[in-house]
C-alpha cells in the first residue's frame, strides 16, 4: 500500500509549484484537473493562493533580511522534533485535517518563494549595468570586462556589460564596431546582442560590425569559432551559421537572411590597427578605408580617378605618409583644409 504521507507531500509539491509560477505545463494541468473534481479541493488550492499573495505583498513591503529568511525556509521544512515533556501532554486540535493539509501546502509554497525571493533580490543587488561608449573620432583599446575579455572599441560604439557575470552566460551587448578577445571558459559561453544578431563564443577574437544605421550586421572571425543566430533561428528556425578563422557572417536586416562568406577584406580591423593591404584596390575603396580609420573627408575632382588601382602596404604610417604617397604614385595634385583632403589630376 502506497504511504498516503508521500502522496500528499507529492500534491503539496504540486501546488506549490503551481502557484509560484514554476510548475511545468504538464504538472500545471494536472493540478487544475485535481480541483476541478471537488469543491474541497479548489477551496484547497485558493486557500493556498490567498496566503501566498498576502506573504507576497509583505516580503515587498518589509526591508528583506536573506539569512533570517533563509532560516525561516529552513525552520519549516525541517522542523525542530518536540520534546519528550510536549509528547506526553495531550494535543489540543486547533485544525481540521483539511485546514492542516491547506496549512502545509501553504508552508512548502511559501519556502519555495521565499527561496526565489532571495535568489531574486542577489540577482538584482549584482545587477549593476556599465555602458563605454567611445566619442565620434575616437577609438578605445584595452577595455577590460569582468572576466579578463578584453574589447576596443571604435568611433561611435557603445558595449554595455554588467558590472559582474551571473549565471550560466557571459552576456554584453555592442551598438557599432569592436574587436572582443574573449577570455576562454568553457563553462560559461560569451553572448553579445549586436542589432537583429546573436553572437556566442567560448574563448576567440573576432570583429563585430553593428552600426544601427547600416543595412547588415557583420562578424570576422580572427581565431576560434563563433556561432551567430539570426532573429529567426531565435524563434526556432534554422538561420545560425559557425564562423572559423577567416570567414565572415553577414545578417541582413532587412529580411533577416544570414550568410556565410570568406572574407575577401584585410582590412577589416584596420581602425584597431592601422594595418592597410591594398592589392590592385580601385582608389574609392581605398578612401573609403582611409576615411574610416582616420576619421577624415577625401574628395576628388574627377570620378575617374577612383577607378584607378593601388598596391601598396602601410603599417601605422600617418594619413600625410599615405596621402602623399597616393598623390606621387598618380601624379595628383592634392590640397586640405580643416581635416578633408581633396585630390585633382595634375595639368599636363
Amino acid at each position: 500500500m502506497k504511504d498516503p504521507n508521500k502522496i500528499e507531500n507529492a500534491r503539496w509539491e504540486l501546488l506549490a509549484g503551481y502557484l509560484t509560477g514554476e510548475a511545468d505545463e504538464a504538472a500545471r494541468r494536472e493540478v487544475e484537473t485535481w480541483s476541478g473534481q471537488t469543491g474541497e479541493n479548489l477551496d484547497e488550492l485558493n486557500a493556498s493562493r490567498q496566503v501566498l499573495e498576502k506573504a507576497g505583498l509583505y516580503y515587498q513591503t518589509r526591508p528583506f533580511d536573506p539569512a533570517a529568511a533563509w532560516c525561516r525556509m529552513q525552520a519549516a521544512i525541517h522542523p525542530a522534533a518536540p520534546s519528550e515533556s510536549r509528547k506526553t501532554q495531550p494535543a489540543i486540535r486547533l485544525f481540521t485535517p483539511r485546514l492542516m493539509k491547506i496549512a502545509a501546502s501553504v508552508v512548502l509554497a511559501l519556502a519555495l518563494g521565499t527561496v526565489g525571493y532571495y535568489l531574486g533580490y542577489q540577482q538584482r543587488k549584482t545587477a549593476v549595468i556599465c555602458e563605454i561608449a567611445a566619442a565620434d573620432k575616437q577609438v578605445l583599446t584595452n577595455i577590460t570586462l569582468p572576466d579578463g575579455t578584453v574589447v576596443t572599441l571604435n568611433s561611435q560604439s557603445k558595449l554595455t556589460h554588467p558590472k559582474h557575470f551571473t549565471g550560466d552566460t557571459r552576456e554584453v551587448s555592442i551598438e557599432g564596431e569592436a574587436f572582443f578577445e574573449v577570455k576562454s571558459d568553457a563553462e560559461r559561453p560569451f553572448v553579445i546582442s549586436a542589432g537583429k544578431a546573436r553572437i556566442r563564443v567560448l574563448g576567440t577574437s573576432f570583429n563585430v560590425c553593428a552600426y544601427p544605421e547600416t543595412e547588415t550586421v557583420e562578424v570576422v572571425v580572427a581565431t576560434g569559432k563563433v556561432q551567430v543566430t539570426s532573429p529567426e533561428a531565435q524563434r526556432g528556425g534554422a538561420s545560425q551559421v559557425v564562423l572559423d578563422p577567416g570567414e565572415k557572417g553577414v545578417l541582413f536586416n532587412q529580411n533577416n537572411q544570414l550568410v556565410k562568406l570568406a572574407n575577401d577584406n584585410p582590412n577589416v580591423i584596420s581602425w584597431k590597427t592601422r594595418e592597410l593591404v591594398f592589392n590592385q584596390t580601385p582608389l574609392s575603396e581605398v578612401f573609403q578605408n582611409l576615411m574610416k580609420v582616420y576619421h577624415i573627408d577625401i574628395q576628388v575632382s574627377d570620378p575617374a580617378l577612383n577607378t584607378l588601382v593601388l598596391t601598396a602596404h602601410f603599417n601605422d604610417q600617418s594619413i600625410d605618409f599615405i596621402l602623399e604617397v597616393i598623390r606621387l604614385t598618380f601624379n595628383l595634385e592634392l590640397s586640405a583644409q580643416n581635416g578633408q583632403y581633396f585630390f585633382t589630376s595634375r595639368n599636363m
